[in-house]
């Protein structure tokens, strides 16, 4: 599938490994990202991993106010309340991606390989992807079967 409305997703290390593990299905953002149900995801692992590292899909983006994510998604992201509280400072809402059908790529994808193709910077919180590279690399790549995971 070539989906010309793919983004690339930054996540820290220890999250990427939790969404990869089906722990975590909820990721957590400051702000709502302008994004459609249904859009695909190339995972990014942030250095020192450094690693484009499983493709997934966006099921839904929920804004709401913290107290509200929290108990809704709180058992779903990964992180503990002092972190939740941590992130969130100075706010008094937030906003939960919901992830489905996470795909690890067989082979990760690193930084080095993603420049060899072209100048790409990872971002900071996401990117749209456009035809062309690092694009056209990420897309022949193989992926494991989806894992699901369940978010109420």
């Amino acid at each position: 599938m070539h989906d010309e409305d793919s983004i690339m997703l930054s996540v820290a290390p220890q999250y990427a490994r939790a969404i990869l593990a089906g722990v975590k299905g909820v990721e957590l953002r400051r702000r709502p990202p302008r994004l459609q149900a249904g859009t695909r995801a190339w995972l990014y692992s942030t250095l020192p991993v450094g690693h484009v590292v499983a493709m997934l899909t966006i099921d839904k983006v929920v804004e709401a106010p913290l107290t509200e994510l929290w108990r809704r998604y709180g058992s779903h992201a990964a992180i503990a309340r002092p972190a939740f509280d941590a992130y969130f400072a100075g706010l008094d809402r937030g906003a939960a991606l919901i992830i489905r059908d996470v795909q690890a790529l067989k082979v990760p994808v690193s930084l080095q390989a993603l420049r060899e193709e072209g100048a790409f910077q990872p971002p900071q919180f996401y990117r749209r992807m456009r035809a062309g590279a690092p694009k056209a690399l990420l897309w022949d790549r193989e992926l494991h079967p989806a894992v699901q995971v369940a978010v109420g």
